[in-house]
């Protein structure tokens, strides 16, 4: 069930998806936005920190989520959080990284909160009260093959309570281009760094 179409390959860079933006409709119901990256290799495990959470723009392509002003995330090598903290984040849960490892990230635009998931499970609240315009963001310091899932094919999150829900949410996206549109875009580029 692997979709060449969303894979990226990664050496030593960030992406920061600038097709989606989270946005708040502010008739909804509570809802949170919900995105997925599953570990498809990664060959020097030791060796490679990834990186998966939320930053605003514009980011360094160079800084891993959570070490700059307004990003923040959930790092496998220690399994620390980030939020604004290059210095080493603060205790959360278990390492991850091997291949075959989900990672999900989800936002409660209302609360302001953001979650992890770890292979559907989910690791507790990382952060609240942190309300900004959020872009799905993976990084890594070393070379590593990750799948990405926004919601928006047939494919199911790992996460049970985010079927249904996607980095869209329930409303519509930023632009008039469609969701698919956007991800198959979004799949024929790759942030390979040397």
């Amino acid at each position: 069930m692997i979709s060449s179409q969303s894979e990226k390959n990664y050496h030593k860079s960030s992406l920061l998806n600038n097709e989606y933006r989270l946005i708040l409709d502010k008739t909804a119901e509570p809802w949170f936005y919900y995105f997925e990256v599953t570990i498809l290799s990664n060959p020097k495990i030791k060796d490679t920190t990834i990186a998966v959470g939320l930053a605003t723009k514009p980011y360094p392509n160079f800084r891993l989520p959570g070490w700059n002003d307004h990003s923040v995330g959930y790092h496998s090598d220690d399994g620390n959080k980030f939020y604004n903290d290059g210095f080493g984040g603060r205790s959360y849960a278990e390492t991850w990284g091997e291949t075959g490892d989900t990672i999900g990230c989800g936002y409660y635009s209302d609360t302001g909160i953001v979650f992890f998931t770890k292979n559907g499970k989910s690791q507790g609240n990382a952060f609240t009260g942190l309300k900004h315009i959020w872009f799905p963001t993976i990084g890594a310091d070393g070379e590593c093959k990750v799948e990405v899932n926004f919601g928006d094919d047939e494919r199911e999150f790992r996460y049970k309570e985010a079927r249904g829900t996607s980095v869209a949410g329930p409303i519509s996206m930023h632009s008039d281009t469609p969701l698919k549109k956007l991800n198959d875009e979004l799949s024929e580029k790759t942030a390979v760094v040397n």
